[in-house]
């Protein structure tokens, strides 16, 4: 935890001095999303040079704490802490509250939802972690037990890891300091969605400038849901199956064409690159935000423009969907507030500030594209032209209407008389809706939420801002208070049936039977040892000792562009034995066959041959290890 806290510190130390003007809310919690920023990639950075290893971590960790030392004591200025604090009686205050409620809410789903351990040494997870979990965790421990850099999926050893890793870099390097697995993962989570919830906070009142617009937009983002609530409340489902049915909630029925799910419970908690690429892109909405207006108000905005670009250059391999919808945004906003430059006599100062953001930007992220993000897309898995797809079987309109819910509704209205800096705040932003109505970034249709979000998050704040203006002139105001309260328990009863449901879920992921033979191989086996095993996700080598298997889930590698089929279709063949099992056990380099039930499940598994031409190695629980090298 002691590293966790330096790179915080280096973080506020940071946002002290780099943003002297704004005041200590800000401050603190731009901080922090630096200080996140800082945990993923300054071990990254000599990791190139010297893996990701021990070594790596005290450099990074070096860094940090000798970058808070001159930030905060060497140079201009008194260092005065007290700066970075949220004032009581402000809405600041209000919004720090409300966001450690959430977070607290959020670190509870995260202490039931991440290898709960139990009596019996099963180690279990929640509804919306059995899927995605199992994958970081194998990143995760892969990256600390065998140090590569650039790293290599340990479920598809040999191909690039080109999938954004950088959130699991940060707990692979916790690791280095004696966290578990398990509070490698918790800890970073709980700094990173407190930014998000916080950031979301000061954006909304930034751009409303009033507690209830502002209050009644963040409800809406946290507990997000459409109008899937009704089908609860007709009798198409019941509320048992919510509680007790797997992914039967009014935010998630997918084959009904409810897909826009709640934040927290489908986003945040399972997908931690989304939670970091959030923690990150609301920081560059906010300061993007803060640029604009500067620069059309005096002609300035260069420092908040500059750390917009550094910010915006560290994303592509924390979160390439919002790099992606941040540029998205960063246009519309520029081609949106280009008539008003001109007519204020800013034009040059926005064209050079963009110019500026632009360039430190893309020197800071093409290398990563390169390297990585270019490579996945050339696939031909990962972009393609699909216009509609979004929609599935519903009238694309009423797709909206019900999943999206009051904030597309009043969005609707609200379009047609939006004026100002407003007006082009939503159409600015509107480019991202229409890319991603437009064109699928993933064979799974459902990622493109992480760009549509971005979108929800802007129109969210500027709906909510709308209507209160409405709702002002409202006489009597008890009628304008009722009217406000039934737009905002609409807005969330989806949102907050689905987490109620998330709360009480639980499911077993490890067996003790399994949690053991991963504790044997993490003793017994060399951390880049190669496995054959059974592709399913719930894999104890890949995910509990951080060893390589021949090939992973095809419900990860598929969705992220590797042609792993062929690998797949040849398992069978080596459980089987033989001359084809010796020809491809040397062919991969294979060190070690595991037979469990999950293998016999899946393939006829010669055990009688590998016991009689192999040593057993482990044999215990109903699995055997055979060593073949």
């Amino acid at each position: 935890m002691l590293a966790l806290l330096v790179y915080m510190l280096f973080g506020l130390a940071l946002a002290r001095r780099v943003l002297p003007s704004q005041r200590g809310a800000v401050k603190c919690w731009l901080g922090l999303v630096f200080g996140c920023v800082a945990l993923m990639w300054l071990p990254c950075l000599p990791a190139f040079f010297v893996g990701f290893t021990r070594t790596a971590q005290y450099i990074a960790l070096g860094a940090a704490l000798a970058g808070t030392v001159c930030l905060a004591f060497i140079g201009p200025g008194r260092p005065d802490w007290g700066e970075l604090s949220v004032k009581p009686g402000t809405r600041d205050l209000t919004g720090a509250i409300l966001s450690l409620i959430a977070t607290g809410f959020c670190a509870y789903l995260l202490h039931t939802h991440v290898l709960l351990p139990h009596e019996d040494g099963s180690l279990w997870v929640g509804q919306s972690t059995y899927g995605d979990l199992a994958m970081h965790l194998g990143f995760v421990e892969s990256l600390f037990r065998q140090g590569k850099f650039p790293p290599e999926y340990s479920i598809y050893p040999g191909q690039l890891l080109d999938y954004p890793f950088l959130a699991d870099a940060a707990s692979a390097s916790l690791r280095f300091f004696g966290l578990s697995l398990r509070m490698s993962v918790i800890a970073p989570s709980v700094v990173m969605l407190f930014c998000v919830f916080y950031g979301f906070w000061l954006l909304a009142d930034a751009l409303t400038d009033k507690l209830a617009p502002t209050l009644t937009a963040w409800l809406l983002f946290v507990c997000n849901g459409g109008f899937g609530f009704v089908k609860f409340f007709n009798g198409e489902h019941t509320f048992s199956e919510l509680m007790t049915g797997f992914y039967i909630t009014p935010t998630n029925l997918a084959e009904e064409d409810v897909r826009w799910v709640n934040v927290i419970c489908d986003m945040l908690i399972p997908q931690r690159t989304t939670m970091a690429g959030w923690c990150v892109v609301l920081a560059c909405i906010f300061l993007l935000v803060l640029a604009i207006k500067k620069t059309m108000e005096d002609g300035g905005g260069k420092r908040e423009f500059l750390v917009l670009a550094v910010t915006a250059g560290t994303m592509p391999m924390i979160h390439t969907h919002s790099f992606l919808a941040l540029g998205l945004l960063s246009g519309g906003w520029f081609f949106a507030f280009l008539g008003k430059a001109r007519k204020n006599g800013r034009l040059r100062a926005l064209v050079g500030n963009y110019v500026l953001y632009g360039a430190v930007c893309m020197v800071l992220a093409l290398p990563q594209l390169l390297v990585w993000t270019f490579q996945a897309a050339g696939t031909g898995n990962l972009l393609w032209l699909n216009p509609g797809w979004v929609h599935g079987n519903m009238n694309w309109l009423w797709f909206w209407v019900y999943n999206c819910g009051v904030v597309f509704c009043v969005a609707l209205v609200m379009m047609f008389f939006l004026r100002g800096d407003n007006a082009r705040l939503f159409w600015g932003a509107a480019i991202i809706f229409a890319v991603a109505n437009l064109v699928a970034f993933q064979p799974n249709p459902y990622d493109d939420n992480k760009l549509l979000y971005i979108w929800y998050m802007v129109v969210d704040i500027l709906a909510c801002g709308w209507l209160y203006e409405r709702l002002e002139r409202v006489r009597p105001r008890a009628l304008a208070a009722s009217a406000a309260a039934v737009v905002t328990v609409l807005g969330v009863l989806s949102g907050t049936m689905t987490m109620a449901r998330e709360a009480v879920s639980e499911y077993q992921l490890f067996s003790k039977e399994q949690t053991d033979a991963a504790a044997f191989i993490d003793e017994n086996t060399d951390p880049d040892s190669l496995f054959l095993t059974s592709t399913a996700h719930t894999n104890p080598v890949a995910v509990l000792s951080g060893r390589n298997i021949l090939c992973g889930a095809g419900m990860y590698l598929y969705y992220h562009g590797v042609n792993y089929q062929q690998r797949e279709a040849e398992i069978p063949q080596m459980y089987a034995g033989g001359e084809e099992f010796e020809r491809l056990a040397e062919e991969y380099g294979v060190d070690y066959v595991f037979i469990s039930g999950s293998e016999t499940g899946s393939y006829a598994v010669n055990t009688d041959y590998f016991a009689a031409n192999y040593p057993l190695v482990y044999d215990q629980g109903g699995i055997s290890i055979f060593q073949i090298s």
